[in-house]
């Protein structure tokens, strides 16, 4: 594809067309509308072929957001001001700083402006030919040594930047004679990289690139994610006000939508987060010149082939030990492939490199376990150390049929894990085969005999179950809401499946840290990090002390980032487009109203020393709300025979009379604080709503929380969520941001009436940059578009 292969098949352009980014792709690639779907695969995929380099999520998100101009060769629109850039110079100890974040590097004169296209793990302890000590292989931010972890420094890790000096147009591109010339002069190392020492906060050490540069653009990089230059800024696509936490949100859709997009391009293939070409891939395989395919055959051979034993080793006493290859040193140290290696060519060497390994594992071996012919198992250890840690141990005949299965590019950090002392193993619990997180059929099977007894009282055993969201070769996502029982008790229950993975990388043998992100409120760090313990229970695996802190209240959902290998949990809460009222109570955050119903009813005390009309109304109100039958919007129901057994039960034994209990039922019922509804009542003695068929009916009264919106029409679904973005999807035209587009070029200037409007969106979505239009440019108020 060529620039006039771009422009004959109308890639998108900034300024020129329309606007690329639209506000349904914040919720992801499915809630695009086809044709601007269609734009943004086109569009990326000429990224990813002009470009030359393996392009990461966060690279491609700048690309989308910024605007990289194809036909010009970079970004050459105004969002980006150089000379706000971080600069940056070889061996110093800098700012942490994210794939995507624009640089200056310092070359003893002026600035060399730059895009950090890639980075890994350059620790010291990694040997010149690929060696890598075992604990290093998937260690977490703050490792001092095996089984060694320092959680309360804030940690500095070495790191090799790789950057591209033509990503802001031809004009600003150095030439080859320049670069050499820098890295004659010590400005970059002999590959002409930046290697640096990075400081990074506790709470941030141990996030993927892509969510780290997340937080970096509403940080440090904020000027430039808000500038009012922006094809699109994101501030005008989100409601007004939204703040820090809700251009967090955002930015996390978008860069969601931009991965799905490159893992859907038939042209190019991912390695983790970064898209290259296939084609690419094929001409490195066909090259004469090293490194081609037999070269990273070779290296895969010889990757497997260390960890078989020779001759009486085979017999030696002890199991073998697991050896571990970088396969960014071992590109390095060629001395015949290191002209073929510099730059950004040494990424894509290293995305192609782990490819090979992969490729070769699955070809050569079982493609589940990565076990060869040879007996060596080969899998990937770490993602991000050297350029990839890859782990080969030799497999006894013995223990194959114990392997572990999964897919032999899904880094676990074995190599860290076995650097602890042996402990204690905690007994592992039979998981079910269907790999569901919360299987109520088993629950129930699980229930002690006297259960099967009749019972009103409703079971909730499965009340505020995990829900998994995503589990790929690099992290694991779930969500789960707090219950008051984790609060008092100050502890995480695990999902089984995740309690598994735990143990699989090794977790399970010293402390897990998880960290607290609280939208909307930067917690102290005695708050955000807590060291907690993986111990077994009679409900299952669970992290023992976490003390929660109070702004969490029961039933506010918390979504969880695993990364497969470390020690460290991100736990985070997210903002309620709008605040809502429940009952008087204001909350801010997403909730599930099941639990909120039920664990809140229990943190409320009952007892009082003489009973009053106030206390017996909220007695009865209890008690509905601790016994009733809960349905997905935090109702709670209980059948109207019941509820004097049940204000006995809240009461612990204390009597209230029948009759008096009835006479406040009914007030309740006459102020609407209950109303009624039909259930029916079987034959085991239990409720049941809605009424099942051939069951006699069974009058309920029903508690509804009183939720109100405090602004807008948002309407909120069983778990806090706002619907009325989904239903905005459903008509057949959409809104447009107001935008810039580049009108100079024709002779045209903007009017009057589009220069007020474009000061008045400055100053209404509070956009960073200039107040006034620029000259060439001209707004295009916000509209509507049919679909």
């Amino acid at each position: 594809m060529t620039v006039s292969d771009v422009i004959a098949h109308r890639v998108w352009q900034p300024y020129d067309d329309a606007p690329l980014i639209t506000r349904e792709m914040i919720s992801g690639l499915d809630s695009c509308d086809p044709l601007a779907r269609k734009r943004l695969l086109a569009y990326l995929e000429a990224v990813v072929f002009q470009r030359a380099i393996p392009v990461h999520t966060a690279v491609a998100f700048n690309a989308v957001y910024f605007g990289y101009d194809l036909s010009a060769g970079g970004y050459v629109g105004g969002p980006l001001d150089i000379g706000d850039f971080p600069s940056v110079a070889l061996g110093e100890r800098v700012e942490a700083l994210p794939v995507g974040a624009m640089i200056n590097i310092r070359t003893g004169g002026d600035l060399l402006p730059a895009e950090i296209v890639y980075k890994e793990g350059a620790h010291p302890e990694l040997g010149p030919y690929g060696e890598v000590p075992a604990w290093l292989s998937g260690a977490p931010a703050g490792t001092r040594g095996p089984g060694m972890l320092d959680p309360d420094e804030a940690p500095i890790l070495r790191e090799r930047l790789v950057f591209d000096t033509t990503a802001f147009g031809q004009d600003l591109a150095p030439t080859v004679n320049r670069l050499q010339r820098l890295r004659r002069q010590g400005r970059t190392d002999e590959f002409e990289h930046l290697v640096v020492e990075s400081r990074y906060a506790l709470v941030d050490a141990d996030l993927s690139d892509a969510e780290y540069y997340a937080r970096y653009l509403v940080t440090r990089g904020r000027a430039q994610l808000t500038s009012a230059l922006a094809p699109s800024p994101l501030p005008s696509l989100i409601a007004p006000g939204s703040g820090d936490d809700g251009l967090l949100e955002a930015i996390r859709g978008l860069m969601a939508t931009v991965r799905q997009g490159l893992a859907s391009l038939d042209t190019a293939r991912v390695w983790g987060e970064y898209a290259f070409t296939r084609e690419s891939m094929a001409q490195r395989l066909l090259d004469p010149f090293p490194p081609n395919r037999d070269d990273l055959l070779r290296l895969a051979e010889s990757a497997s082939n260390q960890a078989v034993p020779r001759g009486a080793r085979r017999v030696g006493v002890g199991p073998p030990k697991p050896v571990y290859t970088a396969v960014g040193p071992v590109l390095r140290s060629r001395a015949s492939w290191q002209d073929r290696i510099r730059g950004t060519d040494y990424p894509m060497a290293v995305c192609h490199a782990n490819s090979v390994l992969s490729d070769y594992a699955r070809r050569e071996g079982d493609e589940t376990t990565g076990l060869l012919a040879s007996g060596v198992r080969l899998s990937l250890d770490d993602r991000w150390q050297g350029g990839g840690v890859w782990r080969a141990v030799y497999v006894g005949d013995a223990v194959r049929a114990a392997l572990p299965e999964g897919s032999v590019d899904a880094p676990v950090g074995r190599g860290w894990a076995e650097s602890f002392p042996p402990q204690a193993v905690v007994p592992e619990p039979s998981l079910p085969q269907d790999h569901r997180l919360v299987d109520t059929e088993d629950l129930a099977a699980q229930r002690d005999v006297e259960d099967l007894a009749p019972e009103p009282w409703p079971d909730d055993s499965d009340l505020g179950a995990s829900v998994l969201l995503s589990a790929d070769d690099s992290q694991v996502e779930w969500a789960q809401p707090l219950r008051l029982g984790h609060v008092l008790e100050q502890y995480l229950p695990l999902p089984r499946e995740v309690a598994a993975e735990f143990r699989t990388s090794g977790a399970a043998a010293g402390s897990v840290r998880v960290v607290l992100h609280h939208a909307g409120q930067e917690l102290p760090a005695d708050r955000a990090c807590h060291d907690t313990s993986m111990t077994e229970s009679e409900g299952g695996v669970r992290l023992d002390g976490l003390a929660w802190p109070p702004d969490l209240f029961p039933g506010i959902w918390l979504s969880f980032t695993w990364l497969r290998g470390s020690r460290v949990v991100n736990a985070r809460t997210t903002l309620l487009p709008h605040p809502v009222t429940v009952d008087g109570d204001l909350i801010r955050h997403r909730y599930d109203p099941m639990v909120f119903t039920r664990d809140w009813a229990y943190a409320q005390p009952v007892s009082a020393q003489s009973p009053n009309d106030s206390f017996e109304e909220r007695l009865l109100m209890t008690a509905v709300r601790r016994l009733g039958l809960l349905d997905q919007f935090g109702r709670a129901m209980l059948a109207r025979n019941d509820v004097p057994a049940a204000v006995d039960a809240v009461m612990d034994g204390s009597e209230l009379a029948a009759d008096r209990v009835e006479a406040v039922l009914v007030g309740l019922l006459a102020a609407e604080c209950l109303t009624v509804a039909r259930g029916s009542r079987g034959s085991d003695g239990r409720t049941y709503h809605p009424p099942r068929m051939g069951q006699p009916l069974e009058e309920l009264v029903c508690y509804t929380p009183r939720c109100v919106k405090t602004r807008g029409g948002a309407s909120i679904d069983d778990r806090g969520q706002d619907t009325s973005a989904a239903a905005d999807q459903q008509v057949h035209e959409h809104d447009v941001a107001g935008f810039l587009r580049r009108i100079g070029h024709l002779g045209h200037q903007a009017t009057d009436e589009q220069r007020a409007l474009y000061h008045a969106d400055h100053r209404r979505f509070r956009l960073t940059g200039p107040a006034q239009l620029p000259p060439g440019f001209t707004y295009v108020r916000p509209h509507k578009r049919g679909r």
